[in-house]
């Protein structure tokens, strides 16, 4: 039987890495170029390409090339594969982070290139939680491509299974063998190279992904890539090589034998996780406070009437899912690109206070604290599925804090930071605010003769 390689046409772009997004953006357009102008050379030539930002860049900077690749999708020949925005760090971000990758991945291919992607693709991350085949599964991809951890860091019994997540979801996975992007000048190197790969697949399978091209930097499959691939099948007739998409593999495996892995894929480069606080910290913070900003604006929305700011947290959203890139989130880029990153998340952060504000502001109007005689009404809001008990600080100082039933709570004055210039202190108490709601307590001063006794 002949040994099939499927010969996956690849770059590799890392937006960010040992330069900036804007080097990475000017880079992406070279190989764009590149790729489409390999594709009227050689009729049989495919090129596979993830990470909707790249596309968007693409789109927004150069559309004439863009029309280009809707038409090669047309044909087959350009590869739409991920289906996230980047090729993210596959532990750092949260599920929801995950879960935002495909939504605007996703709905950005089929609207905009009238596909969705069938194969997850991330060769790059320095590990796989067991989560990633459920959300893969429900984002539409079957399949998937990964290459980290290599075998010397876990030296599975298997480099194609079958891999599922504690809710049984299922996707047919494939390690790959370092480098993601080959790049050979003659036969004699392809020749290695294709034995090596048969030795890496120990599976007892007759055929195998090749994933070749100049790769990180950008620059795709070169003419002699292309043009050795083509001399050496016909110089090897017992060795097929096929200019492929992924999927044409996948479609071709037997999955009826194919082992079960159940467990993470760790660990590499361990000490990514402990780099760059900063940029981890606000990754978080923006992922929370843009979901807790929707949380609020639907409610805004159902109570006062709210139009959903949908553009807005797009946008914000796509700055968060940038900022999880494997070398971003892993703190392996160069210093300068945190600078671009801290702005990247201040953005997203400002639209989050903005967005939640305006729904803050619009739900406690609609509460009716019209009776006076309970206080100054003070609303807490709690955007979590789960109830919350929460030190809760006012930037006044008050005498007595009440809940909604005129039930007094405990409170206590505490340093403000406005102590310079009013010379007075907050008031500090502890508050029960129910899930994905709100709740009101009250605040009195004590009466005058009170205070001038107690003078």
């Amino acid at each position: 039987m002949k040994k099939r390689y499927y010969m996956i046409g690849n770059a590799h772009l890392d937006p960010v890495w040992m330069w900036r997004w804007q080097e990475g953006c000017a880079e992406a357009k070279a190989t764009v170029r590149s790729a489409l102008d390999r594709m009227k050379e050689y009729p049989d030539f495919k090129f596979v390409c993830s990470s909707a930002s790249i596309y968007e860049w693409i789109e927004e900077t150069a559309p004439e090339m863009f029309e280009e690749i809707k038409e090669r999708i047309k044909e087959g020949r350009w590869i739409v594969v991920g289906g996230w925005w980047v090729q993210p760090d596959c532990n750092l971000p949260s599920g929801e982070g995950f879960a935002r990758q495909s939504l605007y991945s996703q709905r950005y291919f089929k609207e905009k290139l009238g596909v969705t992607a069938k194969v997850g693709y991330c060769v790059d991350s320095f590990g796989h939680n067991r989560m990633i085949p459920q959300i893969l599964r429900r984002s539409g991809m079957e399949d998937y491509i990964f290459m980290r951890p290599a075998p010397h860091e876990n030296p599975l019994d298997y480099n194609l299974f079958l891999w599922e997540s504690p809710d049984g979801s299922q996707v047919t996975t494939i390690r790959i063998p370092d480098p993601y992007c080959f790049n050979f000048e003659d036969e004699e190197k392809l020749d290695a190279r294709l034995n090596f790969l048969a030795d890496h697949h120990k599976d007892g399978e007759d055929s195998t992904l090749c994933l070749y091209g100049v790769g990180n930097h950008g620059g795709g499959p070169t003419i002699r890539n292309i043009e050795t691939t083509i001399a050496y099948r016909k110089a090897h007739p017992e060795t097929e090589l096929i200019f492929a998409d992924p999927k044409e593999y996948f479609d071709a495996v037997d999955k009826s034998v194919l082992p079960v892995h159940t467990d993470d894929l760790q660990h590499h480069a361990s000490g990514c996780y402990a780099a760059t606080s900063k940029i981890k910290t606000a990754i978080r913070k923006c992922e929370t406070r843009l979901l807790a900003a929707e949380k609020y604006t639907v409610l805004a929305g159902s109570i006062a009437g709210v139009p959903y700011p949908t553009a807005k947290l797009e946008n914000a959203w796509k700055n968060v899912l940038f900022l999880h890139f494997h070398d971003i989130a892993g703190g392996c880029a160069i210093g300068s690109s945190y600078d671009d990153s801290i702005e990247f998340a201040g953005e997203a952060l400002s639209t989050a206070a903005k967005v939640e504000n305006r729904a803050l502001q619009a739900i406690s109007w609609k509460i009716d604290t019209r009776d006076r005689e309970k206080g100054l009404p003070i609303v807490i809001f709690n955007p979590h599925a789960f109830a919350v008990t929460a030190d809760v600080t006012v930037n006044k100082q008050w005498d007595t804090i009440t809940d909604s039933n005129g039930v007094s709570v405990p409170c206590q004055h505490v340093v403000s930071e406005t102590h310079a210039c009013y010379r007075r202190c907050d008031t500090l108490f502890r508050a029960e605010i129910p899930a994905l709601g709100y709740v009101t307590y009250y605040a009195k001063e004590a009466p005058a003769a009170e205070n001038k006794d107690s003078e």
